[in-house]
């Protein structure tokens, strides 16, 4: 029997290419799929030779955070700041339904990334748009990752509280999300119509 060498799907070695292999295998088996070894056969060259490029597993895992971070999608303002805020939650959402080992390495909270910058201040600076004092904003910002998190954690297969008959649905997440906001504006809201029935 006759073996080809298959072509190299990046073109030249570089960390680039090494980089979109290893995401390629998160996405589609998960983090413990994701060895060096792995990906130097995706590339079809030897394991040695990734060592040109990153130094180990950990520096790769580290690469990898960095590129999820980089790739939040950030909203526009839409037709309203409520509306705005709920469609930027469900955009990270999806985004992080497309790359479930997201979810994990956000929860185990050991991968910091100056990357995440953009979509911090984004999200927060919707929440400001919508009438949350920078106290209220930032307290809804840390309450709607868990969530997030959460939902995705229980709607993924290697979830250890997965429940295929009870999984958590986009609908579910769109409703907390509403609710969540519902109740964090409510202060706010209740303030401006004191204002104005004090007139």
């Amino acid at each position: 029997m006759v073996t080809t060498r298959r072509p190299r799907p990046h073109g030249a070695l570089n960390r680039g290419a090494i980089l979109a292999v290893a995401r390629r295998i998160a996405d589609a088996e998960g983090l413990g799929e994701l060895t060096l070894r792995r990906v130097a056969a995706e590339l079809d060259t030897g394991q040695a030779s990734l060592y040109r490029h990153i130094a180990d597993r950990a520096e790769l895992l580290a690469l990898l955070v960095d590129d999820l971070a980089a790739g939040y999608p950030l909203i526009e303002q839409g037709h309203s700041p409520t509306e705005t805020v709920t469609a930027q939650w469900m955009a990270i959402y999806d985004y992080l339904a497309a790359h479930p080992w997201g979810a994990q390495v956000i929860a185990g909270g050991a991968h910091h990334t100056a990357a995440a910058t953009p979509i911090r201040d984004r999200c927060l600076s919707q929440l400001r748009a919508a009438g949350m004092t920078a106290q209220t904003a930032t307290r809804t910002y840390r309450a709607l990752w868990p969530l997030v998190i959460g939902h995705l954690l229980n709607k993924h297969t290697f979830s250890p509280t997965h429940d295929p008959a009870g999984a958590l649905t986009p609908a579910e997440f769109e409703w907390a999300v509403r609710n969540l906001l519902a109740g964090a504006l409510k202060p706010a809201q209740t303030a401006r119509e004191s204002g104005l029935s004090a007139h």
